[in-house]
């Protein structure tokens, strides 16, 4: 009996650069399961996420709103105690997609990462998901659920050994010596075959999202995957040493921060390498869920979104982790859409679209209404094939701040990228000419140029109530 809603598989890397997959370009890592869904689905050029830091990013996914609406802009756990904690909740009654999707009649399901709200305050099941919870960042090195599953495996725990050779590394990647089906991807996707089994013997349609807490740096992986790729073949960001170049200073103190004494090439090679290794456990993971997929007889029926909540600078700008920053390598993610009613299988889609069109899209899928508060429209239409389909002409996005707090906004287009840095700076590039902002032309652009974008982030900020765009940002052009 064919069920009424299609399926939803959710497939979410943390911390996931586009450009780190096959099928965005990249000749090195590899990626088959995900280059698969790509060559079968729908891949976008420009995805952005709405802001570069986990839990406001993921609080905009559940919610369909930008962090500022909600209050959640902060990871939990940062900056400092009890300030982190008050502004990770929700501050405002909000509709959450799982809300309208269990409405429709779905089965929900959540697999791995959650790091939405204050630790205990916000779990998963306050949203209608079933699955084990992982207060606060999550990693589950300590938690029984992964135990009693290693214990499968002969392992007495999450146990890992350094790195070879071993200076300087453990802040970064660390040997989990265990079978990759019992290295944490493994794990969490051996959860999401138990639950495709199950579904496939009910008539309800499931929402299927599996979270992973990679490829996030630090990388604890089998050694297999951490020494897969030669850092001498890793590529270096081309612009790792533009740190000082008109930046704010936020930038070098970050670079500091991030052990940037050891930061040199040669660390920037062994960290990428290892970034890679993890990239493709998870990728040969996924596929293990593709095929229970398949072999549950569900494919048919299922629409396929995979994703990243962020992406990280991987020694781009001479910086690692993600936070602080506006840059591409953060703020620009796969997605990729396939599976079920995919019109035009291979397409290719360079219109923008954000994190927050991610969860109109499940609202749309499941036959709901889509909220009047949410920031997103839905992506379907391109599943119909509808490929000039246009949501915006450009993105707005929003930071906080990441380990200290620090207010920016950015409006990006096509060709060029504005941030507006409240207690720093400004920044502007050619993104056109310079993709991976290397000058920053705040002192030489065009008067009339950089007005007309300053222009666009205010009209932004006064339809989106935002405080930081419409008020701070238009008294401190004010002469």
């Amino acid at each position: 009996m064919a069920k009424r809603r299609p399926n939803i598989l959710f497939l979410q890397t943390d911390q996931h650069r586009m450009d780190i997959l096959g099928c965005y370009g990249n000749p090195i890592v590899r990626t088959p399961n995900l280059d698969r869904l790509a060559a079968t689905g729908v891949r976008f050029t420009h995805a952005f996420t709405c802001t570069g830091v986990c839990t406001p990013a993921r609080g905009a996914l559940l919610s369909g709103q930008y962090p500022h609406k909600t209050g959640m802009i902060f990871n939990p756990e940062l900056p400092g105690g009890r300030l982190g904690r008050r502004l990770c909740t929700y501050d405002e009654p909000v509709t959450p997609y799982s809300r309208i999707l269990a409405a429709a009649g779905y089965d929900l399901h959540h697999i791995g990462k959650w790091h939405i709200g204050s630790w205990f305050e916000t779990k998963p099941s306050h949203f209608g998901f079933k699955g084990p919870f992982y207060p606060g960042y999550g990693y589950p090195f300590d938690h029984p659920h992964y135990n009693r599953y290693l214990a499968r495996y002969g392992q007495a725990g999450f146990v890992t050994h350094p790195a070879r050779p071993s200076r300087n590394t453990s802040r970064y990647f660390a040997e989990h010596r265990v079978p990759a089906e019992a290295s944490i991807p493994g794990y969490l996707c051996s959860q999401a075959v138990d639950v495709l089994r199950r579904t496939a013997r009910s008539d309800r349609p499931f929402f299927l999202a599996v979270n992973f807490w990679g490829p996030h740096i630090a990388v604890r992986i089998p050694p297999e995957y951490l020494y897969l790729y030669d850092p001498a073949d890793m590529p270096l960001p081309p612009n790792l040493n533009n740190i000082r170049d008109r930046r704010p200073e936020i930038v070098a103190k970050a670079h500091n921060c991030w052990g940037g004494k050891v930061l040199d090439e040669t660390m920037v090679r062994r960290i990428i390498a290892a970034y890679y290794g993890y990239v493709t456990l998870i990728d040969e993971q996924i596929g293990r869920v593709l095929a229970a997929l398949e072999a549950t007889g569900q494919a048919d029926n299922t629409v396929i979104v995979f994703t990243s909540d962020h992406g990280s600078t991987l020694g781009a700008h001479g910086l690692q982790d993600k936070g602080l920053m506006m840059y591409d390598e953060v703020y620009r993610i796969p997605l990729i859409l396939s599976g079920a009613g995919v019109a035009r299988p291979g397409s290719v889609v360079d219109r923008f679209v954000m994190t927050m069109d991610t969860s109109a899209t499940f609202v749309d899928l499941a036959g709901g209404r889509i909220p009047d508060h949410y920031d997103g429209r839905p992506l379907t239409p391109y599943l119909r094939g509808e490929l000039k389909h246009t949501i915006r002409r450009e993105v707005v996005m929003e930071a906080f701040g990441h380990q200290v707090p620090f207010v920016q906004r950015a409006v990006r287009d096509h060709r060029y990228k504005y941030i507006f840095n409240t207690t720093a700076i400004d920044e502007f590039y050619n993104i056109a000419d310079d993709p991976f902002e290397t000058t920053n032309l705040i002192d030489t652009a065009d008067a009339a140029l950089l007005n007309r974008y300053r222009g666009k982030l205010l009209a932004w900020g006064d339809a989106n109530d935002d405080h930081a765009a419409k008020v701070f940002a238009r008294q401190a052009w004010r002469e």
